[in-house]
């Protein structure tokens, strides 16, 4: 197992709950056996209906930290590579361009807010119509009474140019308060057939300040109606902004109470059989930081070699379970181009952890001993049905 990088639990909220783990189970049971038919020398039949049960086994310590959590920035991402399909804010399984020209027009009706951690200010972005062909780009004076824009052409704009120019709005008018850049292929791009392919269409926001936030008032980032511009706006695939953390130290016994307490008595804020993912709160910044402790998915890393480069050995990666129309390479390692730092937030993409639910949690505690041992089941779910 990856040296340095601790399994995590991943919690609804964006938070992580780390542990060190010295012994793993991956379990799975194929629904799948065979008959004997008469009176053919007891030659057998079977039926596999791709069916199986799964559940994961982790055995390891809890022990006081060291240097503790370090302070984090909140972060957050849009993909404009393709969009929800849906009014109610659920994703098909055939995956949609964003960029069309109906969704283009009514962008233009659109604003763009942020929302920093220290600030109850909203951060405003506007897109102004252009018609130059290939001009869909930032303007630091094209917008109305020369104001910074990202400028639009809906006759030929691409994901790639619009999430560049968010990037470059950001740093130039914004980058006391954040920062912004396009990791090459880290968004998903929709095909004509439905399916995604890797593209440069996603935009990473990381807020210039670290630590929890404390003045916000909203979620962000979200797009905001300015005018009545055209049809009806479907949105990209927004992360909004979490993970920010202050710097805490914390012994043993500190990390079992957090973990006892939220394994038997978890808060999620999910529909009726809802996606398991990491959620964004419509309420206010300090519902979601407080309220939704529910452990939605695990991050266990694994040594890479198919993946390593620039002469390293190993590089880690994590497992994770490929459920759903996942077909050839992309359910092996060679598929699995995430780090295994990598946030589980964009659930889009499921091959950045194993999503699910804590089954059962025993922590065992020896007189006299500084650590605590304990043995986890996590029971691998895509979706949950809400009491």
């Amino acid at each position: 197992m990856a040296k340095a990088v601790p399994i995590r639990l991943v919690q609804e909220n964006g938070r992580l709950i780390e542990l060190d783990a010295t012994s793993m189970v991956l379990s799975t049971t194929r629904k799948v056996g065979g008959s004997a038919l008469p009176w053919t020398g007891s030659r057998r039949i079977g039926m596999d209906w791709n069916i199986n049960k799964a559940f994961i086994n982790i055995q390891g310590v809890i022990s006081d930290d060291r240097d503790g959590t370090p302070e984090a920035a909140h972060s957050a991402t849009i993909d404009f590579g393709h969009r929800i399909n849906d009014r109610s804010g659920t994703q098909t399984a055939v995956a949609a361009s964003w960029a069309s020209s109906t969704n283009l027009t009514a962008l233009l009706g659109r604003i763009l807010r942020i929302q920093s951690k220290s600030s109850t200010a909203l951060d405003l972005i506007t897109f102004t119509n252009t018609a130059s062909a290939g001009a869909t780009a930032y303007s630091a004076t094209g917008g109305a009474g020369s104001t910074p824009t990202v400028l639009v052409n809906t006759s030929d704009a691409t994901p790639e140019q619009i999430a560049t120019g968010v990037a470059a709005y950001i740093n130039a008018q914004l980058s006391s308060k954040y920062t912004a850049t396009v990791p090459t292929n880290g968004g998903k791009k929709a095909t004509s057939s439905g399916a995604l392919s890797d593209a440069s269409t996603l935009v990473s926001i990381t807020m210039a300040t670290t630590g929890l936030s404390t003045a916000r008032t909203i979620i962000t980032p979200d797009f905001f109606l300015d005018t009545n511009a055209g049809a009806y706006f479907v949105n990209p695939i927004i992360r909004k902004f979490s993970g920010g953390s202050d710097k805490n130290i914390k012994s043993a016994g500190d990390k079992v109470q957090d973990l006892y307490g939220v394994i038997n008595n978890s808060s999620r804020r999910g529909k009726y059989l809802s996606k398991i993912a990491v959620k964004e709160s419509k309420k206010k910044a300090r519902d979601r930081n407080d309220l939704r402790d529910y452990i939605v998915g695990i991050q266990i890393p694994y040594n890479s070699t198919i993946k390593a480069e620039n002469g390293e050995l190993y590089v880690a990666r994590n497992f994770f379970m490929p459920t759903g129309f996942y077909y050839g390479k992309e359910k092996t390692s060679e598929g699995n181009n995430h780090p295994a730092s990598v946030d589980m937030s964009g659930l889009n993409d499921e091959r950045r952890g194993i999503q699910g639910a804590v089954q059962k949690l025993d922590i065992t505690y020896d007189a006299g001993e500084s650590v605590y041992s304990f043995n986890l089941i996590f029971a691998p779910i895509d979706n949950m049905i809400l009491s």
